[in-house]
């Protein structure tokens, strides 16, 4: 069967609110082209839209394997981790992220909610203090100098945080 036609025919059940049936014909598709970044991704995001995270957790590995170096994967991937319960692989992936790229916002703020997390887990331990403070760090130094938002920013950081 023609991949430009399959590829229609999802957008249109898609377009229509007919997401288990996308679900199904994206399902269909890769197991005749099971490389295609794209269409792992629309699973994912579907999944995801039905809160279906498990499945969705499948679909950005998939995508991790084919391009291990993107932000927006691996950023997914720890959130998708972080709200199924897995705060240790959701650290990591976050950590992965600021690694990449050391001033994303939604890298840095994931991995303060998991550090906030893990906390009392981590009480004593002298690399997570480390990085909990490398963390607030990083964001101060990045929202420095900036508007009102980046003030409140700032405040939000400082105030109430756990001892870790």
């Amino acid at each position: 069967e023609d991949t430009a036609a399959q590829k229609r025919l999802i957008s249109h059940l898609k377009s229509r609110g007919k997401n288990s049936e996308a679900i199904e014909e994206i399902n269909r598709y890769l197991d005749q082209f099971s490389t295609d970044v794209e269409a792992w991704h629309e699973l994912g995001e579907l999944y995801i839209e039905c809160g279906s995270l498990q499945r969705a957790i499948f679909c950005f590995e998939e995508l991790l394997v084919q391009n291990k170096r993107s932000l927006y994967n691996i950023l997914t991937y720890a959130e998708l981790m972080y709200s199924t319960g897995d705060f240790d692989t959701s650290r990591k992936y976050y950590c992965m992220a600021c690694y990449l790229d050391g001033t994303c916002l939604r890298a840095l703020w994931g991995l303060l909610a998991v550090n906030m997390a893990l906390a009392a887990k981590d009480k004593g331990n002298d690399k997570m203090a480390q990085l909990q403070t490398f963390t607030i760090d990083r964001l101060k130094k990045t929202y420095a100098g900036k508007s009102e938002h980046s003030k409140a920013a700032i405040s939000l950081i400082t105030k109430g945080l756990p001892e870790v």
